[in-house]
């Protein structure tokens, strides 16, 4: 699959700096960059919804974008 921009690697529960859960999202850019979002674990849902999957494992693979709009990113 060829993508102009990068794709999720991983997406996993990590700790937050106030001891609430966020969700640590791992981009893999298609020069072998990768980089590491952490992001508020409430916004979780949406994000599974843009995707079209039930499960955070789902998420790999699937292009960043999923995550504009799901309250992870502006």
């Amino acid at each position: 699959m060829t993508t102009a921009g990068p794709v999720i690697a991983s997406a996993v529960l990590g700790p937050g700096h106030d001891g609430q859960a966020e969700v640590v999202v791992e981009l893999l850019y298609p020069n072998g960059g990768r980089t590491h979002l952490s992001v508020a674990r409430t916004a979780l849902a949406d994000a599974l919804d843009a995707a079209g999957v039930h499960h955070l494992d789902e998420l790999r693979g699937q292009p960043w974008t999923v995550l504009i709009g799901s309250g992870w990113l502006p």
